[in-house]
């Protein structure tokens, strides 16, 4: 298995790429027409050889997503998955939390981008995994789902146990740090308690892939 990251759209969030015997699946592409970096992850993609089975989104915020329909374009099969709780935040995308956030950045410039993603075929849930993406190859079922509010409603992370490796979206930072909670859909309460419940489930020497900045730290 091998964990690729490649910084894109305009607020640089770390698009995580997992791969495994030539297929892979997609965490938060942001690459986009408006920072200019639009094919830089079909690019990255194509010269590897690799099959796009899926984009597993953590959260909704425009930042994350910009960039769903450009691989949807390239692999047309690969499923867009997101935790229930904000399946209708792609629906006619952006949904009211969504733009209520666009809006909180005053980035109107981004309606229109988010505006083109399409709607989710799956639909997350906590303890799930994977394999729901691809049931044929092992890797995939390797990754448990967590379900982690406050930074949303329906924020993620994606735990690989065995291979001691969380992606941490928003929910989590280096130094402790975590996504802010002061937008629509977020909770200081919940993100709370969301790191603490990460605390007890997640061994102290796994390696953190967060949403932004710094990755690959030690979650201990």
């Amino acid at each position: 298995m091998e964990i690729h990251v490649i910084c894109t759209g305009v607020f640089r969030v770390n698009t995580i790429i997992v791969s495994a015997e030539k297929h892979c699946f997609v965490v938060d592409p942001a690459a986009c027409e408006l920072a200019g970096d639009q094919n830089v992850i079909v690019d990255y993609l194509n010269k590897k050889k690799l099959v796009c089975d899926a984009v597993v989104l953590t959260h909704s915020h425009f930042d994350h997503i910009t960039g769903v329909h450009i691989i949807k374009k390239a692999f047309p099969k690969a499923k867009v998955a997101i935790h229930q709780a904000e399946a209708g935040e792609l629906q006619n995308a952006p949904g009211p939390m969504g733009e209520s956030v666009i809006r909180f950045f005053g980035a109107l410039e981004l309606l229109d981008a988010v505006s083109k993603q399409p709607c989710a075929d799956i639909f997350l849930k906590e303890g799930q995994n994977l394999s729901v993406l691809n049931k044929e190859l092992s890797f995939y079922s390797e990754w448990e789902v967590l379900h982690t509010p406050g930074h949303t409603p329906g924020s993620i992370c994606l735990y690989n146990k065995s291979e001691k490796i969380l992606i941490s979206g928003d929910t989590l930072f280096a130094y402790g740090g975590y996504g802010r909670t002061d937008m629509a859909g977020g909770s200081e309460n919940e993100i709370i308690h969301s790191l603490s419940k990460l605390k007890d489930v997640v061994s102290a020497d796994t390696k953190v892939y967060p949403g932004h900045d710094e990755f690959g730290f030690t979650f201990g």
